[in-house]
């Protein structure tokens, strides 16, 4: 199977929810649902990535921190973790099953 099927969480200090990331490995749409609200619904973002096999680079075009941050980041993948940084920070992301509740 893909390196990067399945689903990715975030991992965060405490355990505490945070975003996930479903790549669809018959092209190039990456599904991203963010961080659960006070209210307890959630939101959704569409982007696209790119991973190269031969060096495992992962790159993924969205806006993860929201409006007026980045849109690109990369990283490294290394075996069931991720971990993509750009110029607005570090988001570490584990491959796991289906975040509970979805």
């Amino acid at each position: 199977s893909h390196p990067l099927a399945g689903a990715w969480n975030q991992e965060l200090p405490g355990g505490a929810h945070g975003m996930h990331i479903a790549f669809d490995t018959k092209g190039d749409k990456v599904d991203i649902v963010l961080p659960p609200r006070a209210d307890g619904t959630h939101g959704h973002l569409s982007g696209t990535y790119t991973f190269d096999a031969a060096t495992l680079l992962v790159t993924v075009k969205a806006k993860l921190m929201g409006d007026g941050k980045a849109d690109t980041w990369s990283g490294k993948l290394q075996g069931k973790d991720l971990e993509l940084t750009s110029a607005d920070g570090k988001l570490s992301f584990g491959q796991g099953e289906h975040a509970h509740g979805h």
